[in-house]
């Protein structure tokens, strides 16, 4: 046992350089498979514990108008519900800048800060800012509030604050784009918390929700559904409320509206008789005046022009009484006309929470790759490694007969290959699972939470993985190795110990081509007869190099893919720069103040009307609502200045149809709906609307549905009230595009603006993140392609010693006997390349087709550069193996090659 040892461990010493490859390709295996797998996982896992720890709400109710006691009431008794917190919030300015913040009061149970620096609100004059503007701002400092619009008031009870702490909240997860405002640019800068006595109403305008029974942790699919299958249960029950509390408010204004309109006119008479008795009196006094010749009657007639200024005082206050009379009137009346934008919405996380939507789908995009990379990824090398286990064994054939001649038996002489089988397993197992487990998670979290508010990522064993993992490695290994063994330990000591028989010969097709095979020279004819003598090497060479090359173009494919979406979209399809967006509604002078910021402004160069309203839609398969522009233009004509809508299959343009809608691409796609077909479109209440694809156009970021009025008319049972503008500005810098938005949300009537620059930077955030683990695929692909050239160029010549040692006998110039090797495997090498080309091409596209996100959608085409770089790192690759592999054959002892084994 002793010797055999000894033997094993030279064996272990003379391979070394095939024990690290064939570790080296089983680590690189588990490392993409473990890494791309448990990446997802983990950041679920942080994400959890973060919303475990702040009591992240499952759900939020907003209202447009303050939450009286039948409001909550009913919210309080929604079933389902274990918790309930009522809150208030208010969006502000910081004065004198064009940034918007959202003030909350404290949270007591439900989505609870975590303090960064500083304490908690504690009096009405104190504040917490969000931690994005700890640089802005330091403990101690003042911040001044505004309400951002005319005539509004900020809904707090102070104007100063003074900062007392710096937090962030899992209910803003993100550190940039926060959310949506009618304030400033559109665009949350912060958030704030203050106490409950710093706002001026004592009621609520929004509650947060527990469930009773949560069904799993976030983010799982039993969670998921439940939180929608409840919340659009909720809605329906808090539509009846809505409804019941409008039908209020409309009756009571109507009354109070009867009631002024009553008093305004009984009051106007009044004024009128007052205002003519006035008049007779002045006049009578003014003839008084002129007659008064005495002191007593001069001072009679003061004393009566004082009387008259008197009364005249007394008008002028009724007079003001009355216009303010008035002005309540029309507030009412304009209100009145504002019910029917009265909501009352419950939205799960996955709606009123950005940040937890957009984190969970980089999750579920990291497990796309997962479940797809990897397994192409592990099937080269087990495939490779495969190959190299058995062929160790074709290679120790003598020494197994010997050992066998001299009486030990199959299963210690198998006990070597076993071992060196288990060693490489385990030496690739357990480096790629060390770097699967912890570089590569940490390289996807940096990545893709460089926007998030999350710090360290919460790794984990998840030993299922590592098993697999392992249980591959021995697959490609051990069982390799045993079936080689086995299968020639079944041949008898004396016949085991002679060399295996060549392969037989056989005439090759381009043999039967006489005038071309006559022109080949020998080298060439050799090859040739090599290239299909072998066919097990040749096909085990193709489908390496083109599994490693196609995973490069897929790496490079993915970049090329996501970067078209920017310029695609924005250059092409979307030829606006703002959407603003105004209340119909309001009065009429709000609401022309806020028209003519547009229609009359210098910086716009061309602008068009339009009903502009966000919808969403939902799928059978999915939990989650996607947010979609419902868009009608007052001029169908003019829309195609600003929305370049194309048929994505002949790319001619797409007419607005009275009998149907056109749909964005995507949209069509994620519905499953082909022109004819109907879908639901949902308002924000959960009112469901069936709309009908009257075609369907290319369209690369966000979801879009467009109708003329008509269609509108006939789905809606309404006209559609004209109220946006989508406005194209003679300079689409941010700095400019930023200062109109904000000059627009200043006015009263302004709802909000949607600036595409916004969207465009959204896409650009998951590019940027997705690059870096880009990246890291296409250097793992890189090395793949280097091992896997190496360890097959390494067998070729292992295989050949005998061969290349007869031709260094023969003469053969160094250079010769290189390239009657190197011959053969730059062209298996190129016929690899172009196969993995087309394997490349089409895996490419099966991930293209997994990857992006909800809201957006890529071509699957690649471009030549990006597989003019993977070709030619491939060929470079092969070059590096061909210097290494030089000093192999040129060293090659030729008297021991030669030797006779008979």
């Amino acid at each position: 046992m002793k010797k055999l040892t000894k033997n094993m461990l030279r064996e272990f010493k003379l391979s070394l350089a095939r024990f690290i490859s064939v570790s080296a390709l089983l680590m690189l295996g588990v490392f993409v498979l473990i890494g791309l797998n448990v990446t997802g996982p983990n950041m679920r896992k942080t994400a959890q514990q973060s919303y475990t720890a702040e009591h992240l709400a499952d759900a939020k109710v907003t209202s447009t108008v303050a939450l009286d006691a039948k409001d909550r009431s009913t919210i309080r008794h929604l079933s389902g519900i274990k918790t309930v917190e009522f809150g208030h919030t208010t969006d502000v300015v910081i004065k004198n800048t064009q940034d918007a913040i959202r003030v909350q009061s404290n949270p007591q149970s439900l989505s609870k800060l975590t303090l960064t620096r500083g304490h908690r609100a504690k009096t009405a004059s104190q504040i917490v800012l969000s931690n994005q503007l700890r640089g802005r701002y330091q403990l101690g400092d003042t911040v001044k509030l505004a309400a951002g619009k005319t005539d509004a008031t900020t809904g707090l009870t102070r104007k100063t604050y003074t900062v007392v702490g710096f937090a962030t909240s899992t209910e803003y997860l993100k550190k940039d784009k926060l959310g949506s405002t009618s304030l400033g640019n559109g665009t949350l800068t912060g958030f704030a918390y203050v106490t409950k006595s710093a706002f001026t109403s004592s009621k609520p305008n929004v509650a947060r929700l527990a469930f009773t029974a949560t069904k799993g942790a976030a983010y799982r699919t039993a969670y998921e559904h439940h939180a929608t299958t409840l919340t659009n249960r909720l809605q329906k029950t808090l539509n009846r409320r809505n409804h019941a509390r409008v039908q209020t408010l409309r009756t009571t204004l109507t009354d109070d509206i009867a009631t002024a309109k009553t008093q305004i006119s009984r009051n106007e008479a009044t004024l009128k008789t007052a205002t003519t008795k006035l008049a007779t009196a002045q006049q009578q006094l003014d003839q008084q005046a002129k007659a008064a010749s005495g002191t007593a009657a001069t001072a009679q007639v003061k004393t009566a022009q004082q009387q008259l200024k008197q009364q005249r005082t007394t008008l002028k206050a009724k007079q003001a009484t009355l216009q303010s009379a008035k002005d309540k009137l029309a507030d009412a009346q304009a209100t009145k006309s504002e019910l029917d934008d009265v909501t009352l919405t419950i939205q799960s996380r996955n709606n009123y929470n950005d940040g937890y939507n957009n984190y969970g789908e980089d999750a579920a995009r990291i497990n796309a790759l997962g479940k797809s990379f990897p397994a192409f990824f592990f099937l080269i090398a087990v495939l490779v490694c495969f190959t190299t286990m058995r062929r160790m064994v074709e290679e120790k054939r003598i020494e197994m007969g010997t050992l066998r001649a001299l009486g030990y038996s199959k299963h210690e002489v198998m006990r070597e290959f076993l071992v060196y089988s288990v060693s490489t397993a385990l030496m690739g197992t357990v480096l790629g699972s060390i770097l699967g487990l912890v570089v590569l998670p940490k390289i996807i979290f940096r990545a893709y939470t460089a926007n998030f508010n999350f710090d360290h990522l919460q790794l984990a064993l998840h030993p299922t993985y590592i098993a697999i993992s392992f249980a591959l490695a021995l697959l490609s290994t051990v069982l390799a190795s045993w079936l080689a063994a086995r299968a020639s330990l079944k041949l008898v000591p004396a016949e085991l110990m002679l060399p295996k028989a060549p392969v037989s010969g056989s005439r090759i097709l381009l043999e039967r081509i006489t005038p071309l095979w006559r022109k080949l020279s020998f080298s060439h004819k050799v090859t040739a007869r090599n290239l299909f003598r072998y066919k097990g090497r040749m096909l085990m060479t193709i489908i390496g190099v083109a599994g490693a090359t196609a995973l490069m173009i897929t790496g490079f494919g993915i970049r090329d893919s996501l970067n078209t979406i920017v310029d695609r979209q924005f250059s092409q399809i979307s030829q606006y720069d703002v959407v603003t967006v105004y209340n119909p509604n309001a009065t009429s002078t709000a609401a022309k103040k806020a028209q003519q910021s547009v229609t009359n402004s210098s910086q716009v160069k061309r602008y068009t009307s339009a009903y502009f309203e966000n919808e969403y839609a939902t799928t059978s398969d999915s939990d989650s609502r996607e947010t979609v522009s419902l868009m009608v233009p007052q001029s169908a004509k003019q829309l195609d200045k600003y929305v370049k809508l194309r048929d994505y299959r002949t790319g001619k343009r797409s007419k607005l149809s009275d009998n149907g809608a056109i749909v964005s691409q995507r949209l069509a796609k994620l519905q499953g709906v082909s022109v004819g077909d109907t879908f639901k479109l949902k308002d924000a209440d959960g009112t469901a609307r069936r709309i009908k694809v009257a075609g369907i156009a290319t369209m690369y970021a966000g979801h879009g549905v467009y109708m003329n009025r008509t269609y509108y008319q006939k789905v809606y049972g309404k006209s559609a009230t004209m109220n946006a503008y989508l406005v194209t500005l003679k300079h689409a810098a941010s700095k400019r595009v930023n200062a109109f938005s904000a000059r627009f949300n200043h006015h009263e009537a302004a709802v909000q603006t949607v600036q595409s620059q916004e969207t465009k930077q959204t896409i650009t955030n998951i590019l940027s993140n997705l690059n870096n683990l880009i990246l890291v695929l296409v250097l793992s692909a890189s090395l793949l392609s280097l091992v896997v050239l190496y360890t097959l160029t390494n067998i070729n010549v292992s295989e050949r010693v005998r061969e290349l040692s007869t031709l260094k006998v023969l003469g053969f110039y160094p250079n010769e006997v290189l390239m009657y090797i190197y011959r053969e495997t730059n062209i298996l090498t190129g016929v690899g390349i172009l196969t993995g080309v087309g394997v490349g091409y089409a895996f490419h596209a099966y991930i293209m087709a997994l990857l992006p996100p909800a809201n957006a959608m890529v071509a699957p085409g690649l471009t030549w550069l990006n597989v003019g770089i993977s070709v030619v790192l491939t060929i470079v690759f092969s070059l590096i193996i061909m210097v290494m592999m030089n000093h192999k054959i040129q060293s090659v002892d030729m008297l021991e090659a030669l030797k006779s084994v008979d």
